[in-house]
Order: C-alpha cells, then structure tokens, then sequence
C-alpha cells in the first residue's frame, strides 16, 4: 500500500504565484491545495487538514499575521511557513514569534531553498509528533501504574490479583522455546517476579527476580521492575535505544533507577537474552542465588557467579556472560526461599540435592513442585519462584 502524497496548503492573493508554487510541489511529489486569501485558508485548514501551510504576509482584508495568530491558536502542531516578499527584518521577527516555523523570501530565486524549508518543517513535525505519542503512551503507562499503586494500598486482595495478572503467560511458547513458571508466596503479596518476552524477530528476553522483603512494600518493586523493563522495551521497539538486548546496561540502567529511588529495598536478578538464530544465551547476573542449572540431557551444571544485587550499593558493576546453548536443553531459575525449605543441614548440601534433582527429573513445572514438596507446602519462610526453559528438536 503506497504513502499517501503530503498535502501542502498555499495561501496567496496573487494567482500566478500560486500556480508557480502549485506547479513545482506537484512535480516534487506534494499534493496542493490553494487559497486566495486568509479566511479560506482558515476554512481550508480545518476540512482538508493539511501536513503543511505556505502562507504570505500581505493580503487584503486577513494579512499572513493574522492568519498565523489563528493556525497556531488552533492548529499548534500544524506547520506553517510564511513565503512573503514584503517587509523586512521586523516582519520576519513578527512571523516567528507568532509560531512560524520558517520564513522564506520571495522572489524565490532557488526552488530547492524552499523544498528544503518544507523538508526540515515535515522532519521536526514528524519528530514532535513521535515526542508526543511517545509521551503519552509514557503517561498512560504511568498512570496505569498509579492505579495499581492505588489498588496495593487499598486492598491486598485485589492487589494481589493485579501483582498475578502482570506476570506472563504460562507455559507460553515461542516458537521451540516453552516458558513455564510458578510463584508461591509467603504473604498475601508477593516480592519474587519472573517475565519473559519477545523482543524482537530475533531475540528473547527473560528474567527473574527477588526483592528483599515481603509485603507490599516489595511488591510495589516489582511493579516498578515492570514497568522498567517495559519502558526499555518500548525504546528498543522505536529504534531509539537497544539497551533491553544487553544484559549488563540493563542491570545497570535498573540499579541506577533502584538506588535512585531511596526505598531501603533492592533486589537479586539474572537477566537473558537469547538469540533465536544461533541458540545462542547472553545473561548478566545482579546477585541472584542460586544460579540457574542448565541441563542438557545428560548432565546438570550450575551457570553464573557471584555478583552484587541491583539498588544496594550506586557502584555496583554488571558483567555480560555469553554461552551457546546445547541444542535440546532445560534450564531451571529457583529463587533462594527454596533454600529455607530444603532438610539439608549445609549450603553446599543444599546445592548439591538440587543439582542432582535436576539432573534427574522428568521437567516440568508440576514435577519439580512435587519433587520439591512444595504441593503439599503450608505457610512458607519466603517466597518460592520457579521458571523452566525447555528448548525441544
């Protein structure tokens, strides 16, 4: 489906002027439209909607002035470029403070002057209006966010099915990736989150994390992690920043905005990404305990070392990790409330049993919950996260 061609509105007294003007900006492509004085102009601005007015100044009965007052009172994002051969300095100084964008001279000695004029006007236009949609889809977002602010404070309940409703779908396939994911809270709310996403036509995202605490308090973190990693994600949609596809800037863009924030909280978290193309895992690490186990089929391994949280210390450093993924591989992430409820007596012990758990279960969600203990699990310590990628040939 073709553009549709820019509609340009000239408004001048003098019909040879117009059709020179006419003539040029069709041949360049435009679509013109040509009013002989102001208040058609006006009439004309507001039924056909143009993408940009030419406009002289002088013209009997509504001079260009005027006209301007009114487009930009009524029409602020509307660009409007007075082409006027009379008058001087003083009147060029009058046409921009009355929200000109541009101001060309005529005789128009150069065609490309003012082709170049209506370029840089439809560029800053486009720009404005991104800015805008931009800010306000921003806007939308935040105060979707304060609602559900709102509704943590108000009621535990509902805050609760909001704080559930906000994580991904479960057992959620991407083409021969399958996510699947488990949250088992010690409260009513919970300070343990897991998202996952696509980022592109070429990369997955995955997370998991643990904020310090219970409550609502911790909850509302993970509401902000939310809404975080969302606005990184809109960034890299509009071509503006690809910052969601390095795990490493975005611990560090996360522990900035985190300590920033001066909440007494913080949070462990590994980040991935994975390249659907070459299978291939890049993961950056913020404190997060127990590493994930990577199981190949054959033997189980733990991935990761040790690093610091994300929002406890503003020097806090992240690393990228890179590893190529084996072709058929499952990759447990439990969050470390596990460790509160396992009967060994030592952390290595601890480590070792889930090791050995992973490395000889049948994955999937429901069987690692059984295997765990945690079906038949009353009131807990802390909170339980558990998140399974399966990759299957």
């Amino acid at each position: 489906m073709s553009t549709p061609a820019v509609r340009i509105l000239t408004i001048d007294d003098e019909p040879m002027v117009r059709e020179i003007l006419a003539t040029y900006l069709e041949d360049s492509g435009f679509e013109v439209i040509q009013a002989g004085d102001g208040r058609t102009g006006i009439e004309l601005i507001r039924r056909e909607h143009p993408d940009l007015v030419l406009c002289d100044l002088r013209m009997p009965e509504m001079d260009g002035l005027q006209v301007l007052a009114a487009v930009t009172r009524e029409f602020a994002d509307l660009p409007i470029l007075v082409v006027s051969g009379m008058g001087g300095m003083s009147d060029a100084i009058q046409a921009l403070k009355l929200g000109a964008w541009d101001y060309v001279t005529k005789p128009i000695e150069d065609m490309a002057v003012l082709e170049h004029a209506i370029g840089h006007a439809l560029e800053r236009a486009r720009l404005r209006r991104e800015n805008r949609e931009h800010r306000e889809h921003l806007e939308a977002v935040n105060e979707q966010l304060q609602q559900t602010v709102r509704q943590l404070q108000e009621d535990e309940a509902a805050a609760r099915r909001i704080q559930f409703q906000l994580l991904p779908e479960n057992n959620k396939l991407y083409r021969n990736y399958r996510f699947s994911r488990h949250l088992l809270t010690s409260q009513y709310l919970s300070g343990d989150f897991v998202d996952y996403f696509a980022i592109d036509g070429d990369h997955l995202g995955f997370y998991i994390a643990d904020v310090s605490g219970h409550g609502v308090s911790s909850a509302f973190v993970t509401v902000m992690l939310k809404s975080y990693i969302g606005r990184y994600r809109e960034l890299r949609r509009q071509n503006r920043d690809k910052g969601i596809l390095n795990p490493a800037e975005t611990l560090g863009r996360l522990n900035r905005e985190i300590f920033s924030c001066h909440m007494d909280k913080y949070l462990t978290m590994f980040y991935g990404v994975i390249d659907w193309s070459s299978n291939q895992l890049r993961y950056s690490s913020g404190g997060q305990f127990p590493f994930p186990i990577l199981f190949d089929g054959e033997d189980a391994r733990y991935v990761g070392k040790k690093s610091l949280p994300i929002g406890l210390f503003d020097f806090a450093n992240y690393q990228n990790e890179s590893m190529q993924l084996p072709p058929s591989f499952t990759m447990a992430f439990i969050s470390d409330g596990i460790l509160e409820t396992l009967p060994q007596t030592t952390l290595r012990d601890k480590q070792a049993f889930l090791l050995d758990l992973i490395g000889h279960t049948e994955l999937t969600i429901e069987n690692l919950i059984q295997a765990l203990g945690l079906d038949e699990a009353g009131s807990l310590p802390d909170d339980i996260t558990l998140l399974l990628i399966k990759r299957m040939i």
